[in-house]
């Protein structure tokens, strides 16, 4: 590496930044496309949490979590996910933009602080 000029490991490297980073992006994008397909059969959801756990119901679909499927959750601007335990390897995302007061984003921070590990 001591041979090659300074320009060219630059150039280099941000080729190399480049092509990883469009990479990754691709797979993010696919990966997305793939979990929208498996739940967009189910139409809108309806979320409600409480200290048990978390009730879905959707257009043609039903189900119950109990929080013990989950072990550790993170908070994004727009978005609550919470991260399968050791049990399961579950996902759920949680979009801030279904409640309908800022205090229900507060009061659902607060259950899932009691029943989870914040990330």
């Amino acid at each position: 590496m001591r041979d090659l000029p300074l320009p060219g490991v630059v150039v280099s490297l941000v080729i190399v930044v480049a092509v990883a980073s469009w990479g990754t992006l691709r797979g993010l994008r696919t990966m997305a496309r793939r979990m929208f397909s498996v739940v967009e059969p189910y139409g809108r959801c309806r979320m409600v949490a409480d200290d048990r756990g978390a009730v879905s119901t959707g257009e043609r679909v039903s189900m119950t979590v109990d929080w013990a499927v989950f072990r550790e959750y993170l908070e994004t601007p727009r978005l609550f996910v919470l991260l399968g335990g050791d049990r399961a390897a579950g996902l759920a995302v949680l979009p801030k933009r279904g409640a309908q007061d800022p205090a229900d984003v507060d009061r659902l921070r607060a259950i899932l602080d009691r029943n989870l590990k914040r990330l």
